[in-house]
């Protein structure tokens, strides 16, 4: 049996890389002269945001990312070196010598000056830009600011039906706690910038998946499959933002459903977290491979210096140790809007209780995973310390996994009597 899950996780495994690869080949085959023209309506946006701006005044999980969306748009319309397959593979943007204000050079290359003195194309193969997929098609008929419109709709859309389906699963205590893990997530933020949406989209269809097949992924004995795939997902999609956020919501969702003992639980949460590595490892370094091969550049070299990098190297004039990492995106995330929703959350959980809308029903078969997984941002923190400082307004999001532990202690400590 184990032999056969780990055949089919490997031709998984095979068969994602050969479709992300003629994906984004075929995407790369689109023309770019209409994206181009989108990019120039959307100059005055670039220009009076810049780099990055807060929408809430200096509230660090409001600041948005206009310099990472700036390089995706970058990567979507640059015009390469016209060989359709090396294009895809080493995924280039046009950067500057004079400047490191990327919405910048967004604006150069758009306004006709891709031979400006000091310009260079900077090779970033090592991922593998999945979010070109809806990103260049959207360029073809929108501007950056109309985009920004289609992505509230479609997460709106999603959030509005995670809601209702995580009622019927879960009940009010439930599909509450995951309500507050995903205003943690900040949707506002998620909306105006397209490099944090990937994730919270990934999160939402995951978890919709999850509340519409649970029983047949039982009954198939396939949550395996589920959880490496979410995996490969993550890695194809995202550019490093706060990833454990796929594996750690859909995990304690796993839990809430589960009527299972806690041992099996617990061999569960490590087993399908294991599924979600290999997912997201297998499919990031088959990028690098594939990568290599076609294009002749170095991407396991590239690839594995910047994870080494990112994992532990020092950053100059900037604290990595621990204890200081963790700190800053604790501070980052548990602002007081969010403690306070937390406590509003335990009122009404109390209330409803004494109402008897609710009954004390102890799960220790779910509770104890459910804060086990909550520990998991303090490992990621932990192994992932140089990108989680440099990049504390994004990555403090990995703490939604807490805060999804802690606003699901309700649902394994009540159950409903009668719906409300």
């Amino acid at each position: 049996m184990m032999k056969k899950k780990v055949l089919r996780i490997l031709l998984a495994l095979v068969i994602s890389a050969v479709s992300g690869f003629i994906l984004i080949t075929a995407v790369y085959a689109i023309p770019k002269g209409r994206m181009v023209n989108n990019i120039i309506r959307s100059h005055a946006l670039l220009e009076s945001e810049g780099n990055y701006r807060f929408w809430a005044s200096d509230i660090t999980k409001t600041q948005s990312d206009n310099f990472s969306d700036s390089l995706m748009a970058d990567i979507a319309v640059n015009p390469g070196k016209g060989s359709l397959l090396y294009d895809a593979m080493i995924n280039a943007y046009m950067g500057w010598e004079d400047t490191d204000n990327a919405s910048e050079w967004l604006l150069r290359e758009t306004g006709g000056e891709p031979l400006y003195p000091g310009s260079v194309q900077v090779v970033y193969g090592r991922y593998w830009h999945g979010y070109l997929l809806w990103m260049k098609p959207l360029l073809l008929f929108f501007s950056i600011p109309e985009m920004r419109l289609f992505s509230m709709a479609v997460q709106f859309l999603l959030f509005a039906f995670v809601f209702m389906l995580g009622y019927r699963e879960l009940g009010f205590a439930g599909v509450m706690g995951l309500t507050v893990c995903l205003l943690a997530l900040n949707p506002l933020s998620t909306i105006l910038s397209f490099h944090f949406a990937d994730i919270m989209i990934n999160v939402m269809i995951s978890s919709i998946v999850i509340f519409t097949h649970h029983e047949r992924l039982d009954e198939k004995d396939s949550w395996y499959l589920l959880f490496l795939m979410i995996g490969v997902a993550t890695a194809f999609f995202d550019l490093m933002t706060y990833p454990l956020v796929s594996l750690g919501v859909p995990l304690i969702l796993y839990l809430l459903l589960s009527s299972k003992n806690l041992k099996d639980n617990f061999i569960h949460v490590i087993l399908f977290s294991v599924d979600w590595v290999v997912g997201y490892a297998g499919m990031w370094i088959s990028k690098w491979l594939i990568g290599t091969v076609i294009s002749g550049y170095n991407l396991v070299q590239d690839g594995l210096a910047t994870v080494g990098y990112r994992s532990g190297g020092e950053v100059a004039n900037i604290r990595s140790d621990y204890p200081y990492v963790l700190s800053q995106n604790m501070q980052a995330m548990f602002t007081r809007t969010l403690v306070a929703g937390l406590f509003l959350l335990a009122v009404s959980m109390i209330v409803l209780l004494l109402a008897g809308k609710l009954k004390f029903s102890v799960s220790l078969n779910r509770l104890i995973p459910v804060l086990f997984v909550g520990t998991y941002p303090f490992l990621w923190y932990f192994v992932i310390r140089n990108h989680s400082i440099v990049h504390v307004w994004f990555t403090h999001r990995a703490l939604a996994v807490a805060v999804l532990a802690i606003a699901s202690l309700p649902a394994c400590f009540l159950s409903e009597k009668r719906k409300l």
